[in-house]
């Protein structure tokens, strides 16, 4: 049987991004169930109801995930896991993408020029977290690689088309992805 795995994220494409990644790092079979904050405070405050209806729905892991942007990574973590109910579920892990979700994507430029279709590669980027407002940043080279610079990058539509093209080793560079990393051994196998 396929194990049920929850979601907490601030949109519909970081929850479509952690599923095309999960896919790609286990054989195993799995389903998600989903909550989107609409936003990093709205989801803050509705963890708590969310993972009572994932427990109702027969979840067995859950995973939040939620972009740093500018707060204390240890403040923020301290905050987010004391909103997961103790013992209720076999995993329950945060993971917190330094400054956003979209460094991971920049991780691997080969997938940035196939998925948009670019007609030139962006250069390499050993350090993806340390890039700052990363959703910028892959808009920028976006639009400076494609043709006349008109290609236009809606993270909306264009994060899981990205993630499709991605080689998970590419993932390595960024320190935050390791948590999602042993979520995934973890919680699916």
């Amino acid at each position: 049987m396929a194990k049920l795995i929850g979601v907490i994220a601030e949109d519909m494409s970081d929850v479509e991004v952690i599923k095309i990644l999960l896919k790609k790092m286990t054989k195993k079979s799995f389903t998600t169930a989903q909550f989107v904050g609409k936003g990093c405070g709205p989801l803050k405050k509705k963890i708590p109801g969310w993972c009572k209806a994932f427990k109702n729905k027969g979840v067995q892991a859950v995973l939040v995930i939620h972009d740093l942007d500018k707060n204390d990574a240890q403040e923020l973590r301290t905050k987010l896991e004391s909103m997961l109910p103790a013992n209720v579920f076999a995993n329950a892990t945060v993971v917190i993408p330094t400054e956003e979700l979209e460094a991971w994507l920049l991780s691997d430029e080969k997938a940035i020029k196939t998925a948009m279709k670019l007609q030139t590669s962006p250069k390499k980027i050993h350090h993806p977290e340390q890039i700052t407002s990363p959703k910028e940043y892959l808009a920028a080279l976006v639009k400076q690689h494609s043709k006349n610079g008109l290609k236009q990058y809606v993270n909306a539509i264009h994060n899981s088309k990205i993630a499709d093209e991605l080689l998970i080793q590419h993932l390595n560079k960024c320190a935050s992805f390791a948590e999602f990393t042993a979520f995934a051994k973890t919680a699916i196998g």
